[in-house]
């Protein structure tokens, strides 16, 4: 039995052919002008869920990387902020050496001040360091708030941010921080004694000092404000001298001060006193009814009295901190910035290394993406000449069938 074909489906079957033919020609022309094999899902089902999960593995690698630079970039900056306090607090130390010799003046004193104050502020600039951002580097989490307040003119310091530290994912399995609390590195410096001291007031500190001449060894100044009664006493550096107003002379181990005339008169008999007594380690000075006490021993605690009087003497100025003191506290400030820095240093070379490890992993993903969908050239445009020959050929077939018609007969 033989099928017979109507006109209108002859023609019709002829124009799918060239349909399906113009479909085939140009899906391989996409794919050889993209250079990609899957052009949708339906060309590889498989292949393009392979697709989907290492694009979004570079997406991650790619966050990473971001948060990678972002982190190098504070690092790098944070790192060259604390070079220059650094170099700020090493020309402190050199100043108040230079300021505390026996041989540098009053007014030398007042002038090395000057610029030792000037850093102070110097410090305060370089702790609110922002980044390109417009972030503080020093203020955890309180990004867009000033961390530090102060300055030499008031001599009072504050820190306005908190302990916050962000850590930032620079791998799948690894997180960095991206600098350190401020409160870490300017504030919360222990003395000898535990007590927490910013690194402005210890630079401030100094500075006062030298401006109103202090010396570099402890000092107190004591006022007399009348003659002691018979028997009182002062004890300076475990020696007990006693006054003596009826004439009864050194009783055990005290040494005996004449206080039978005025009070001037007494002060100078116990200057005179203290300082023939050898081996205290104290110079005893001053004028009319005060009494200078100056240690000869460099150090803290080598200077040390207790007042017997019945209120006689008053505290004129305290004993007063040593140079060596305030230099330890300074060293300390120094050896703080370096242990910081030295940890910026140790992250940003887990940065380098874990960018390395990132630009493999990139690599590797890339090859493997480019292993699933990328085009055989060669095969492809093979392909390509012979789709365009099918074509052609569709196209010539269907013009020879459009003759088969009785019409063409009549």
């Amino acid at each position: 039995m033989v099928d017979r074909l109507s006109t209108s489906l002859a023609q019709q079957q002829g124009i799918n052919t060239i349909l399906l033919q113009q479909t085939a020609l140009n899906q391989t022309q996409q794919q050889i002008s993209l250079g990609k094999r899957i052009l949708s899902p339906s060309d590889d089902p498989a292949g393009a869920v392979q697709l989907l999960d290492l694009s979004e593995s570079l997406s991650r690698l790619d966050q990473f990387q971001d948060n990678l630079d972002y982190a190098r970039n504070r690092l790098s900056l944070s790192e060259g902020t604390l070079q220059g306090v650094t170099e700020s607090l090493q020309r402190v130390r050199e100043l108040a050496v230079q300021g505390f010799n026996d041989s540098s003046t009053a007014e030398d004193k007042k002038s090395i001040a000057v610029e030792m104050f000037q850093r102070v502020d110097e410090l305060v600039a370089l702790a609110n360091t922002r980044d390109a951002n417009g972030d503080y580097l020093y203020a955890g989490f309180k990004a867009q708030t000033e961390p530090f307040s102060g300055s030499a003119a008031t001599g009072s310091f504050s820190y306005s941010g908190d302990q916050g530290v962000r850590y930032l994912k620079i791998g799948e399995n690894r997180s960095i921080t991206d600098g350190n609390a401020g409160a870490e590195v300017f504030f919360d410096l222990k003395d000898k004694n535990g007590n927490a001291e910013s690194m402005f007031a210890t630079l401030y500190g100094l500075a006062a000092d030298l401006n109103t001449a202090k010396p570099a060894l402890e000092e107190t100044l004591l006022t007399f404000g009348g003659v002691p009664a018979d028997g009182d006493t002062l004890t300076v550096n475990g020696i007990i001298y006693e006054f003596d107003t009826a004439g009864n002379g050194v009783t055990g181990t005290n040494v005996d001060i004449d206080s039978t005339g005025t009070v001037n008169d007494a002060v100078t008999k116990l200057r005179t006193a203290i300082n023939n007594t050898g081996g205290i380690g104290v110079t005893a000075g001053g004028a009319t009814n005060q009494l200078l006490l100056t240690s000869t021993t460099e150090g803290n605690n080598t200077l040390s009295f207790t007042d017997g009087t019945a209120g006689d003497i008053t505290v004129t100025r305290p004993i007063s901190i040593p140079l060596y003191d305030q230099l330890d506290q300074l060293d300390t400030a120094l050896g703080r910035i370096l242990d910081v820095r030295a940890q910026l240093g140790a992250r940003l070379n887990v940065l380098d290394s874990q960018d390395e490890i990132n630009q493999d992993l990139e690599l590797s993903i890339q090859t493997t993406k480019s292993q699933i969908e990328d085009l055989d050239m060669a095969e492809a445009i093979s392909r390509f000449n012979l789709q365009i020959v099918a074509l052609q050929a569709a196209q010539q077939a269907f013009v020879k069938v459009q003759n088969l018609s009785l019409f063409n007969l009549l």
